[in-house]
């Protein structure tokens, strides 16, 4: 700690003595979200909990108060965010307008109506997102507090992100949920960097010394280095009790920018197999109007068939937001066109090379001033329903007994990922300040 100590007060010195101007910004925005699921029919999925019997809906608005100061090499960042949510959640795999918030190693958030029983009711909570205190001495930069990390070049796949990543079924992305954390990053000129992270990802918030959790941790060394037009990272971690290497590669070939991503991972149980996780993709301006995207992923550790898909989702990676497609191939691609200086359409399409099924993401974001947009777009799930199951085939035939674990999931009629999911729509409005 002397040594820590140390360090920081000789990195924070050089702005004492420094003539600099304390600079402050505050602003913030207010985002609204409408998000309307309608179900197909599957008696045994509605009694089960896993699809709603009638059509439902989902109002959200979220507004943020953003703050930010310096001081020389010092700087603080703060953000708050407050919520209100009326209505029942949409569907389970993860359709809505936020993403999942990260767990808190300080518990930094409030909840408004606690004595709200009706899951369909109104809900108000508070969470403070962002709050870090970077200090910068020469090439190294230190930063300690709730902040967001990202590793990797994927887009629609984000093998290498590792620390509460996006899903693509969530609406607003703009603002990744921080993480507590403590990361160190030294730059080497402007080609090569280093970075030392350690993250706090348990799902349980600490309120004394013995609900420290260092299984839920999430420790990573990573460095890149540029070699002419492309940037080449290498990662190694412990991800709550997991060995992960990663690899990222990102570079250009005539005017399009190409992607990979891969990582090797090796469980801490011993009931795992060691799996791999890779992307490779490409990202192409194709006029001043068109942007085309395409990627290609594969997870080993993916279920080999559709009756695998249920289990596969209820196992502890896909709870605790790691991984969230359940078989093993797939390819994205999308289009993004202006249609005018105003309106921007893009459709993007998620396929199961496996099944066939596909998910397919319309939208059109308008701009309505520099300050206001507002996004109109859906989710529609195509392939195979599930079948129609009869309650008696989830008897065991030997003893009549209710089937159980993994043969219960792959008797529920599953035939396709995507054709689980429900078609839905959302509007969303942005306002800035």
């Amino acid at each position: 700690m002397r040594g820590l100590s140390l360090l920081v007060a000789s990195m924070v010195a050089p702005a004492a003595r420094a003539e600099a101007d304390l600079k402050a910004t505050l602003n913030g925005d207010i985002k609204t979200f409408y998000v309307a699921t309608v179900p197909y029919d599957n008696a045994l999925f509605e009694a089960a909990g896993l699809m709603p019997s009638d059509p439902i809906g989902q109002g959200i608005v979220d507004g943020r108060l953003k703050a930010k100061a310096s001081l020389g090499n010092v700087r603080l960042i703060a953000h708050h965010a407050v919520t209100s949510t009326t209505g029942g959640p949409t569907f389970t795999t993860g359709q809505t307008g936020l993403g999942a918030q990260s767990p808190q190693l300080i518990d930094l958030s409030w909840d408004g109506l606690e004595d709200t029983e009706d899951a369909d009711a109104m809900t108000l909570t508070g969470r403070t997102d962002r709050l870090s205190l970077g200090i910068t001495s020469g090439p190294l930069t230190l930063t300690a507090g709730r902040q967001p990390i990202t590793l990797g070049h994927g887009l629609t796949f984000t093998p290498m992100d590792l620390v509460n990543p996006f899903f693509p079924t969530v609406v607003d992305q703009e603002y990744k949920p921080g993480v507590d954390a403590v990361t160190a990053d030294v730059f080497f000129g402007t080609s090569s960097q280093f970075s030392l992270m350690a993250a706090y990802a348990d799902e349980v918030p600490v309120v004394d010394a013995e609900d420290w959790a260092v299984d839920g941790m999430v420790y990573a060394v990573y460095g890149q280095h540029t070699f002419g037009r492309s940037d080449i990272g290498l990662m190694m971690g412990e991800i709550r009790n997991d060995a992960v290497y990663g690899l990222t590669v990102a570079s250009s070939i005539g005017p399009v920018a190409v992607h990979a991503d891969g990582t090797f991972t090796q469980p801490d149980s011993p009931d795992e197999d060691p799996f791999v996780r890779g992307v490779v993709g490409a990202l192409w301006a194709a006029t001043s109007e068109m942007t085309l995207m395409g990627e290609v992923y594969h997870q080993s550790l993916g279920a080999e068939n559709p009756d695998g898909y249920l289990s596969q989702l209820a196992t502890e990676r896909y709870a605790r937001g790691e991984l969230w497609l359940a078989s093993q191939t797939y390819a994205s691609g999308s289009v993004s066109y202006q249609l005018t200086p105003l309106i921007l359409g893009t459709v993007a399409v998620i396929g199961n090379a496996s099944d066939g099924s596909a998910l397919v993401a319309p939208n059109a974001a308008i701009s309505v001033s520099d300050e206001v947009q507002i996004v109109i777009g859906g989710f529609m799930g195509r392939g195979e329903r599930p079948a129609i199951v009869d309650a008696l085939d989830l008897l065991d035939p030997e003893t009549g007994l209710p089937i159980t674990g993994d043969d219960l999931y792959s008797s529920l009629g599953v035939r396709s990922e995507f054709g689980l999911y429900p078609s839905s729509a959302y509007l969303q409005m942005k306002a800035y300040f």
